[in-house]
């Protein structure tokens, strides 16, 4: 299991989403349910369930089910202000998925039981074939076990929360140049009608210069005759 960082995806995926959407708030909030699932070692500790037992560790808490029920729970909860179902809908995902990056980090490392991917459909324990994370003979705590959380949790976390900001920036840059180009007039209508765009002094010329050019081409007929 992770010691140290399994609040570190909450963090990540507040930056790279962008503090308009993700407030400090949900942010600490995404952080507990970070770390919430191993609370399953009160189970232990009660002597309600065994250590590999669906309720023990790794188990129920440790699952998708129980991802899904923090975040319907996230999305249910009543806030300080009135907000819509888009908004609820993105709390409760968020939420959801940071209480399942536990579970995600937990099973990228090379030691320690699989956990209850799939309850209550399955309470059976499933490992990944893929656990790159090298644990083995590593201290619960202390400085080494922390240094391999930061290269392998830390420095991924970090490039994914520098990605999503680059790609946040350059999609509100391309969706700003989309608007202006849309509120740009077209030719069409930057050519002024001057009976409706100029002013009373401008109109009075134009229907003076008007009236010379008729004279003008009146005159002009009369001279041919």
């Amino acid at each position: 299991m992770a010691t140290y960082l399994h609040f570190a995806p909450a963090v990540a995926l507040a930056v790279a989403v962008g503090a308009r959407t993700v407030g400090w708030r949900l942010m600490l909030a995404g952080a507990a349910c970070g770390v919430l699932p191993d609370l399953d070692f009160l189970s232990i500790t009660l002597h309600f369930d065994r250590y590999s037992g669906t309720y023990g560790h790794r188990g129920f808490t440790h699952s998708l089910g129980f991802a899904l029920l923090i975040g319907l729970i996230g999305a249910l909860w009543p806030s300080g202000g009135a907000t819509g179902w888009r908004r609820r809908a993105g709390r409760g995902a968020f939420l959801a998925l940071c209480t399942a990056s536990h579970p995600l980090l937990d099973s990228l490392f090379d030691v320690g039981i699989c956990s209850a991917w799939f309850w209550p459909l399955d309470g059976a324990r499933h490992c990944f074939d893929w656990r790159p994370v090298p644990m083995q003979g590593i201290d619960l705590f202390g400085e080494e076990r922390f240094l391999l959380e930061l290269q392998w949790i830390g420095m991924p976390l970090l490039l994914m929360a520098n990605a999503g900001m680059l790609v946040r920036h350059g999609w509100h840059a391309i969706r700003k140049r989309l608007d202006r180009q849309r509120q740009q007039p077209s030719k069409a209508e930057r050519s002024p009608v001057p009976d409706q765009l100029a002013g009373p002094r401008e109109r009075r010329r134009q229907r003076a210069e008007a009236m010379q050019a008729v004279g003008r081409a009146w005159m002009g007929q009369a001279q041919r005759r």
